[in-house]
């Protein structure tokens, strides 16, 4: 048994550099991605959100929240919960808040914007398009 325990400390101790190097470049390639975004960039957006009902049932965004199609909201793969951001698409803008995590990554979209931001924008009849983004701050 002690023989493990010491083979598992080695172990450990070989493979801490290593993580804590990982854990950096990680880290400091989330914070260029913040960077940039703070900066203004374009996103592949889309609209979540369709039907006739104004709430989807038991549908639930990632903060909690309950899911309104018609509040200006959007879902990001990394941007932190509450952050501000201003789109524009086709001469339109709106401001709309984070509140949701996707779109998913095998759809080749960055942002899912709700259906009420969408309706603003024009981006209704094509359903997806190029749009500008700034990031404007926290909620």
């Amino acid at each position: 048994m002690n023989r493990i325990c010491g083979v598992l400390t080695i172990l450990g101790l070989m493979t801490a550099p290593a993580l804590a190097h990982h854990a950096s470049r990680h880290s400091s390639r989330h914070a260029s991605h913040h960077a940039e975004a703070s900066q203004g960039f374009t996103a592949h957006a889309s609209f979540y959100g369709g039907g006739p009902r104004r709430y989807e049932p038991n549908s639930h965004t990632a903060n909690g929240e309950l899911f309104n199609m018609w509040d200006l909201t959007a879902a990001h793969r990394t941007l932190p919960m509450g952050t501000r951001l201003r789109l524009t698409y086709a001469g339109r803008s709106v401001v709309v808040r984070i509140n949701d995590r996707g779109p998913a990554v095998w759809t080749g979209r960055s942002l899912d914007v709700s259906r009420g931001a969408a309706t603003q924008l024009g981006l209704i009849e094509r359903g997806t398009g190029q749009v500008r983004v700034e990031v404007i701050g926290k909620s």
